[in-house]
């Protein structure tokens, strides 16, 4: 029933047949791109900005720590391309004690000409329905305005992963959690955010030291009793490192995240799993139940697909769902880690996703 619901809720919010709202004027916004490393398609995602933002409403701040990153000349080339837009490239230092991305983050935000703000991750791919989108969401007197992740290259295994993770587990619920008024579904690739509201957060110092900037800072500014917004296109995603091992570390570095940021609804996974209780069905007999749970899983999430971004994969591609949920209580295990290696470096984690370098690999 969960997953009906859900889908009946994304279909509603996200529904492609929608009738469109026309755009208003432009706000005037800041969107800052923390970079580090060079990502699959990385000058791509960089133009998409500039062909979304047809009324130059976006001051554009690139962030990199120094000039020996891989994706500095991707960037300073993107800028030079476009001498009439306001892009800048900034180069924030090394980061020291603090993660990587909220470092170029704070670095760039006193270089933020306008009070709304949006943080886009490297990977991320503009649309000119995002911005206007979020344009809009201000114009409504919104603080926060998030977009959906939802990933659309699965075309080998570890993107299957991703696709499962991404779009039948993290944002299934989305919507239905925003219309129910408890929205938790934060995520970098693109959240935005009025400079008031950041100062009512905390400000991004606050989270130099924290695992998940995205989750930290969204939990702080509802706190804070932001009025919140969640776009009605979703954002679409994909990941440079697809190989099995690649996905199993990101996907398990997720979990660790979730165990330490929200540890009370983490633990409580196994409790709502629904592939565990309709093998528990099947296991005492109940062929019908299970059968039915299949059937709904996979439909649902073929609709879901169709509905939400117009992608939906060859049928063949949802039977992985008939074990996913069982596949994801093993990443769920993962999670009781209180250390992490990313990038080279490892952390140790501590309550409330506070982070600290325990060395370089």
């Amino acid at each position: 029933v969960f997953l009906w619901v859900a889908l009946a809720a994304s279909a509603r919010h996200f529904g492609r047949s929608r009738p469109r709202r026309e755009p208003g004027p432009a706000f005037p916004m800041t969107l800052i791109k923390p970079v580090r490393g060079l990502d699959d398609g990385m000058r791509g995602n960089f133009e998409s900005i500039v062909a979304a933002d047809s009324a130059k409403a976006l001051q554009v701040l690139i962030a990199i720590e120094t000039q020996a990153d891989p994706a500095y000349p991707v960037a300073r080339a993107f800028a030079a391309a476009h001498p009439d837009r306001d892009i800048s490239v900034i180069l924030t230092g090394p980061a020291g004690g603090r993660m990587g991305k909220i470092h170029n983050m704070i670095e760039a935000l006193p270089w933020a000409k306008h009070e709304r703000v949006i943080f886009s991750d490297a990977d991320t791919r503009t649309t000119r329905e995002m911005v206007e989108g979020t344009s809009a969401a201000f114009a409504d007197g919104h603080d926060a305005v998030y977009a959906m992740p939802y990933y659309v290259a699965a075309s080998d295994l570890g993107g299957l992963c991703f696709w499962v993770a991404f779009n039948h587990f993290f944002s299934m619920p989305a919507a239905l959690s925003y219309r129910a008024g408890h929205y938790h579904f934060y995520a970098g690739a693109w959240m935005a955010y009025t400079k008031e509201t950041l100062r009512r957060a905390g400000g991004l110092e606050a989270f130099a030291h924290m695992i998940s900037d995205d989750a930290g800072l969204g939990l702080r500014a509802s706190a804070a009793g932001a009025r919140k917004a969640l776009l009605r296109v979703p954002v679409l995603v994909r990941e440079t490192g697809t190989s099995p091992r690649q996905a199993y570390d990101h996907l398990s570095k997720w979990c660790i995240i979730g165990r330490w940021v929200l540890p009370s609804l983490y633990v409580m996974i196994p409790f709502v799993n629904p592939g565990l209780a309709a093998y528990v069905l099947l296991a005492l007999g109940g062929k019908t139940l299970f059968l039915a749970y299949v059937l709904s899983r996979m439909t649902v999430a073929w609709l879901q697909d169709r509905v939400v971004a117009g992608l939906p994969m060859a049928p063949s591609r949802y039977l992985i769902l008939a074990v996913a949920d069982l596949g994801m209580l093993l990443f769920w295990a993962s999670g009781f880690r209180s250390r992490l290696s990313w990038r080279g470096t490892t952390y140790r984690l501590f309550a409330g996703g506070r982070v600290e370098v325990a060395g370089s690999n």
